[in-house]
């Protein structure tokens, strides 16, 4: 999942993430359990380095190693942000007054929730 996760935050959110990931295996000078039954050990575990940037355009920079520490400096052009909120227009179709009437009829300490049952789910056969 790296190679997409942060890619996908960009263009959901129509910002720039910088993808950041340590590399080597990091251990510590006592042991310890992950709470799922197997031996003590010192290990974290191994990190996958391969840091990049994405932008809210879905493209992004090349991958640093896997295996090497490195320096990724990139230019990001932050009006591109504001050029893709504007052509997709995703908060011009956006719905705030009724998410606001939605979210206040949740809060309310009486508020009952609507149950729908698919009547197929408890069909008898």
């Amino acid at each position: 999942m790296w190679p997409i996760e942060a890619r996908n935050a960009a263009i959901a959110n129509s910002y720039f993430v910088g993808s950041i990931n340590r590399v080597g295996t990091e251990t510590f000078p006592y042991p310890f359990t992950s709470g799922d039954g197997k031996p003590q050990h010192s290990d974290f575990g191994h990190f996958y380095g391969s840091s990049y940037f994405s932008a809210p355009d879905a493209s992004c920079t090349s991958s640093l190693s896997r295996h090497r520490d490195g320096l990724l400096i990139s230019d990001m052009d932050l009006n591109l942000c504001r050029q893709l909120k504007d052509k997709w227009g995703f908060r011009m179709t956006a719905r705030y007054e009724l998410y606001n009437e939605l979210l206040g009829r949740y809060l309310r300490p009486d508020f009952e929730p609507q149950v729908i049952s698919d009547p197929l789910l408890h069909k008898k056969c």
